[in-house]
């Protein structure tokens, strides 16, 4: 999956892009083959100069994966904590997605075997 990254109010650098990469990992192991996507969009920065505490860092995917918009946001003290907590919540958004689709596929093959027996 490429991924293009913005950083707002913060610099760029080599270390967030492997930190990165590190922690999206995880979810290109639980996207299915089919469901890759082309492009991830993530942007990451500070979303104030002004402030010196508090939750100041922000990071956010979005992508699409065969007719879904998948998207997550997350604050944090850091950087790192933000993209901790931006990858946790984009996994368990994927996986609640695969779980919902395997319960409406369970529950279409048992109608089908309802019809099948019945009729």
């Amino acid at each position: 999956m490429r991924t293009t990254v913005k950083a707002t109010n913060i610099e760029h650098t080599n270390a967030i892009d492997a930190y990165l990469t590190k922690r999206l990992f995880e979810l290109e192991q639980i996207l299915e083959p089919k469901e890759q996507s082309e492009l991830a969009r993530i942007e990451l920065g500070k979303s104030t100069k002004h402030h010196q505490k508090g939750r100041l860092f922000f990071a956010e995917i979005t992508f699409h994966v065969k007719k879904k918009n998948f998207c997550a946001t997350a604050k944090g003290t850091d950087l790192y904590e933000a993209i901790d907590r931006m990858q946790a919540m984009i996994v368990r958004e994927v996986k609640r997605h695969h779980e919902a689709m395997r319960t409406k596929r369970k529950s279409g093959v048992r109608e089908m075997k309802r019809r099948i027996t019945r009729g």
